[in-house]
């Protein structure tokens, strides 16, 4: 009897250290792979084209109907000249409402950096967008340099 309860608590021992290490394994076989494709594919860089797929629908012309700062950019609601209605995306540097509100405008876009987060809280992630980065009011005259 003496014998019989340190030989079972051995074999019990055992056992459970056997089916731990299995455990870790197990995880181990699966999740080594997952992290490397997930750390690659948050790591790994966006090509940027200079010409994006929605370069083409962009308007270039149009009226201004609603500038909202945002919590990531500033959005922009136009007119096109066929009156159709177009969302967009715009630098926070042109974000000025009471300037270009219901006025005729044109519009030129370039890449930028913008965060890719949820809100306004610091992810660490952005992603490159095309946005509008200046905004010139038409039928207004520009100042002129005098020599």
């Amino acid at each position: 009897m003496k014998k019989l309860i340190p030989t079972i608590s051995l074999i019990f021992c055992s056992i459970w250290l056997v089916s731990c290490s299995n455990s870790q394994t197990d995880a181990a076989k699966q999740t080594p792979s997952n992290t490397v494709e997930q750390i690659k594919t948050e790591t790994s860089p966006k090509p940027v084209t200079a010409t994006p797929a929605n370069t083409t629908e962009q308007p270039k012309i149009g009226t201004i109907k609603e500038l909202v700062n945002g919590d990531l950019k500033c959005y922009a609601t136009l007119v096109d000249e066929n009156g159709k209605e177009h969302n967009l995306g715009a630098s926070f540097e042109v974000c000025e409402p009471e300037k270009f509100l219901n006025k005729k405008v044109s519009l030129s876009y370039g890449i930028e950096s913008v965060s890719d987060c949820q809100s306004a809280e610091p992810c660490g992630k952005s992603k490159k967008e095309s946005l509008i980065v200046k905004i010139d009011i038409l039928g207004e005259k520009s100042p002129t340099k005098k020599n």
